[in-house]
């Protein structure tokens, strides 16, 4: 994979370099392989094969083949158990709390080991898969029981249902490789085991979506791919999607914090649903995913977690997930690059405006984003060909307007269907240069009717409270702005003379609002985008939801002063 310079991949670095280098803890094989011993050294080892599972996973998806990855597995095929699975014991006279974590864990470890297999061929490794596939099918019938079903489908949380329906991504995957019958006829009758329910872990459910459109890949068969989408939008139906684009970690009504593992669930099921069925709204709850939620809830180590979710916006307590959500992070940057373009009637089109390279017959096309710095993406032509070709691009609807440049001189392009597209016999080594001029909106719905949230192109704005602590000044939920719904003109922050790592310079504007302790004196807050929170070694609580005069109001003398300027 090529090295590429934008927002995007700077936080793949980063991650990559918290899991390879990074302390506190350190992810040595002792570390990693405590749940497959097991050994209570460590939180959550009782998930027997998940961080180790994530662990191998993601280092195998990003190409990084080391010795020391290797050993890793080396080590951890001679911990398998007679029976194929690694870990604890499993009680054979009941389904319990502890035999719902060791599967989990099983169902992690089995992707691992077919990513590691895929990466390197080592027969022992396929054959310990197949084992482990042979153990869930060998405890299928324990587990598909009524009353199992019913007694894990309530509020069991993590130790849920979801962790027998979340095999189903590792199932197929096994499969794929083996085209084993046994473990098709598997994958199909965990497919109809999976379903929705209030308070349900997010990331086991999602998961287990992500395994049914493997299933539709694997199979195409469409019943499964309508099951994936049915199951997209009973999360977007039962309210369970949060305004920054992600998902909480616990579903509606017990909504408390967001989950780094679910949001990277979320972003590459949109995704991967988006290159399928090519519906805007798959794309678009991508792109407000991966923008906001999936960026901010990365920490400034590089991990990712969880963040306690307010009326307002998010605020600390805040917790580094490093057995989960910092490897399943790493894991989605991978995807994401995968599908920053998708092939398009002989051609490539280019959905989200960051990092990524894209392949069709004959052309090689690499995308380098400097969107947060100057609203700009460079395209260039890495291979072209003897035929012609479209490029499109996609022009999204944060965008007021768009131009597209070759040389400093302006390309005739044809617009349909929000993309404007060049074809011509494309030449390897040219550059475009697109350019955004990114809109700011004012937007509410239904959930906070009296309250506006801002966005400046595909960022969601939030007031800092490291930035503007005066803002949070008791009763700030009672602080009130007048913005209108629609395009607004804000006014934008100076630059900072050294703007943070993650810094979104385009976005910043400053917020004129009236204290709800004193309105009678008009004041300013800084306003930027909550990807930023990176860059903090604190992510600060953040207010995104913000009231408005409303209109009986509006003409009251109070409301009528200005702040100061600042």
């Amino acid at each position: 994979m090529p090295a590429f310079g934008g927002d995007l991949s700077l936080r793949l670095q980063l991650t990559m370099e918290r899991i390879l280098r990074g302390d506190s803890p350190r992810y040595d094989e002792a570390f990693i392989l405590a749940d497959v011993v097991p050994r209570p050294t460590r939180r959550f080892t009782n998930f027997s094969g998940d961080l180790s599972g994530r662990y191998i996973e993601a280092l195998s998806i990003s190409g990084l083949h080391s010795p020391a990855l290797d050993r890793t597995v080396t080590d951890l095929l001679a911990s398998q158990k007679g029976d194929g699975h690694f870990g604890a014991s499993l009680n054979a006279h009941e389904i319990d709390d502890e035999a719902m974590a060791l599967l989990w864990g099983q169902g992690r470890l089995l992707v691992g080991l077919v990513e590691y297999y895929k990466l390197t061929g080592r027969a022992e490794v396929l054959d310990a898969a197949r084992r482990l596939g042979g153990f869930l099918i060998d405890q299928a019938p324990r587990f598909e029981d009524e009353q199992v079903r019913q007694k894990y489908n309530g509020e069991k949380f993590a130790v849920g249902y979801i962790c027998w329906t979340s095999n189903l991504e590792g199932v197929v995957n096994l499969f794929s490789v083996t085209k084993d019958d046994r473990f098709l006829a598997l994958a199909k009758r965990i497919a109809g085991d999976i379903a929705i329910h209030p308070s349900q872990h997010s990331h086991g459910y999602l998961t287990s979506l992500r395994g049914v459109l493997a299933l539709y890949r694997a199979t195409n068969d469409r019943q499964y791919l309508d099951q994936a989408i049915g199951g997209w939008q009973s999360v977007v139906d039962s309210g369970n999607v949060l305004w920054q684009g992600g998902v909480p970690e616990m579903f509606a009504p017990k909504i408390e914090r967001d989950e780094g593992c679910s949001e990277a669930d979320w972003l590459r099921l949109s995704l991967e649903l988006w290159q399928i069925a090519r519906r805007p709204e798959f794309l678009a709850q991508a792109e407000r995913e991966l923008f906001n939620e999936f960026s901010f809830n990365q920490f400034h180590t590089g991990d990712f977690g969880h963040h306690v979710l307010t009326a307002t916006g998010m605020t600390g307590p805040t917790a580094r997930a490093w057995w989960c959500c910092t490897l399943h992070g790493a894991r989605a940057f991978y995807a994401i690059r995968k599908m920053v373009f998708h092939e398009d009637n002989g051609g490539l089109a280019y959905d989200l405006m960051v990092d990524g390279s894209g392949e069709t017959a004959g052309l090689r096309v690499r995308a380098d984003s400097s969107l947060e710095r100057d609203g700009s993406v460079t395209l260039t032509v890495e291979k072209g060909g003897a035929q012609r070709r479209a490029l499109s691009i996609r022009v999204p609807e944060w965008a007021s307007d768009f131009s597209l440049t070759e040389a400093g001189k302006k390309l005739p392009a044809v617009r349909r269907g929000g993309y404007v597209s060049v074809s011509r016999i494309w030449k390897g080594g040219e550059v475009l240069t697109l350019h955004y001029v990114l809109r700011t909106r004012a937007l509410t719905d239904e959930k906070h009717p009296d309250m506006v949230s801002l966005f400046h192109g595909p960022w969601l704005l939030a007031v800092d409270a490291a930035a503007s602590p005066d803002y949070f000044d008791e009763p700030f939920t009672s602080n009130r702005v007048k913005i209108p719904l629609g395009d607004v003109k804000l006014e934008p922050a100076p630059a900072s003379a050294s703007l943070a790592r993650f810094a979104v310079p385009v976005a910043r504007f400053r917020l004129d609002y009236y204290p709800g302790g004193y309105p009678m004196q008009p004041a300013r807050a800084l306003l930027r985008p909550i990807a930023e929170a990176t860059s903090a070694p604190d992510q600060n609580q953040l207010a995104i939801w913000l009231p408005v005069v409303s209109k009986a109001e509006i003409q009251d003398e109070l409301y009528m002063t200005k702040p100061k300027a600042k």
